[in-house]
Protein backbone atom coordinates (compact mmCIF):
# COMPACT_ATOMS: atom_id res chain seq x y z
CA UNK A 1 0.00 0.00 0.00
CA UNK A 2 2.54 2.48 0.58
CA UNK A 3 4.41 2.05 -2.86
CA UNK A 4 1.13 2.64 -4.27
CA UNK A 5 0.95 6.05 -2.62
CA UNK A 6 4.35 6.52 -2.82
CA UNK A 7 3.82 6.34 -6.82
CA UNK A 8 0.93 8.11 -7.09
CA UNK A 9 1.88 11.17 -4.63
CA UNK A 10 4.69 10.95 -7.04
CA UNK A 11 2.60 10.98 -10.11
CA UNK A 12 0.09 13.65 -9.48
CA UNK A 13 3.35 16.37 -8.16
CA UNK A 14 5.08 15.60 -11.85
CA UNK A 15 1.69 16.10 -13.55
CA UNK A 16 0.80 19.58 -11.25
CA UNK A 17 4.52 21.03 -11.97
CA UNK A 18 4.23 23.80 -14.68
CA UNK A 19 7.69 23.09 -15.89
CA UNK A 20 6.55 19.90 -17.48
CA UNK A 21 6.21 19.79 -21.11
CA UNK A 22 3.00 18.24 -22.63
CA UNK A 23 4.71 15.15 -24.10
CA UNK A 24 6.25 14.47 -20.79
CA UNK A 25 2.83 14.76 -19.61
CA UNK A 26 0.84 11.65 -21.90
CA UNK A 27 4.06 9.61 -21.77
CA UNK A 28 4.28 9.79 -18.09
CA UNK A 29 2.98 7.01 -15.99
CA UNK A 30 2.35 5.53 -12.41
CA UNK A 31 4.50 2.87 -12.70
CA UNK A 32 7.65 5.16 -13.32
CA UNK A 33 7.36 6.07 -10.37
CA UNK A 34 7.21 2.64 -9.10
CA UNK A 35 11.21 1.47 -7.95
CA UNK A 36 10.27 -1.93 -6.67
CA UNK A 37 7.90 -3.08 -9.12
CA UNK A 38 4.99 -4.03 -6.63
CA UNK A 39 2.36 -2.28 -9.28
CA UNK A 40 3.35 -4.52 -12.62
CA UNK A 41 0.72 -6.08 -13.52
CA UNK A 42 2.60 -9.76 -14.08
CA UNK A 43 1.85 -10.97 -10.36
CA UNK A 44 5.58 -12.20 -9.86
CA UNK A 45 7.04 -13.06 -6.74
CA UNK A 46 9.82 -11.30 -5.13
CA UNK A 47 12.34 -14.45 -6.37
CA UNK A 48 10.94 -14.38 -10.00
CA UNK A 49 11.21 -10.56 -10.19
CA UNK A 50 14.58 -10.61 -9.62
CA UNK A 51 14.82 -13.78 -11.62
CA UNK A 52 13.81 -12.11 -14.78
CA UNK A 53 15.69 -8.50 -14.39
CA UNK A 54 18.87 -10.77 -14.17
CA UNK A 55 18.19 -12.66 -17.38
CA UNK A 56 17.04 -9.36 -19.08
CA UNK A 57 20.21 -8.08 -17.56
CA UNK A 58 22.11 -10.26 -19.01
CA UNK A 59 20.28 -10.52 -22.37
CA UNK A 60 21.06 -6.95 -22.63
CA UNK A 61 24.72 -7.43 -22.15
CA UNK A 62 25.22 -9.88 -24.84
CA UNK A 63 23.32 -7.61 -27.38
CA UNK A 64 25.06 -4.81 -26.85
CA UNK A 65 28.85 -6.76 -26.82
CA UNK A 66 27.37 -7.88 -30.40
CA UNK A 67 26.34 -4.73 -31.59
CA UNK A 68 29.60 -3.77 -30.71
CA UNK A 69 31.48 -6.62 -32.39
CA UNK A 70 29.44 -5.81 -35.70
CA UNK A 71 30.61 -2.27 -35.33
CA UNK A 72 33.76 -2.95 -35.39
CA UNK A 73 33.46 -4.91 -38.11
CA UNK A 74 31.53 -2.82 -40.37
CA UNK A 75 34.75 -0.16 -39.29
CA UNK A 76 37.66 -2.65 -40.21
CA UNK A 77 35.65 -3.45 -43.86
CA UNK A 78 35.39 0.06 -44.44
CA UNK A 79 39.07 0.41 -45.01
CA UNK A 80 40.58 -2.91 -45.21
CA UNK A 81 42.75 -2.71 -42.95
CA UNK A 82 44.83 0.41 -44.72
CA UNK A 83 44.93 4.12 -43.00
Amino acid sequence: MDMLFHSYKCYTAVLNNPNITNDLRQKLKVTDFDFLDILDSQNLSTKERHEKREKEKQEKQSNDIKSLGEQIKKMAGKNNGKQ
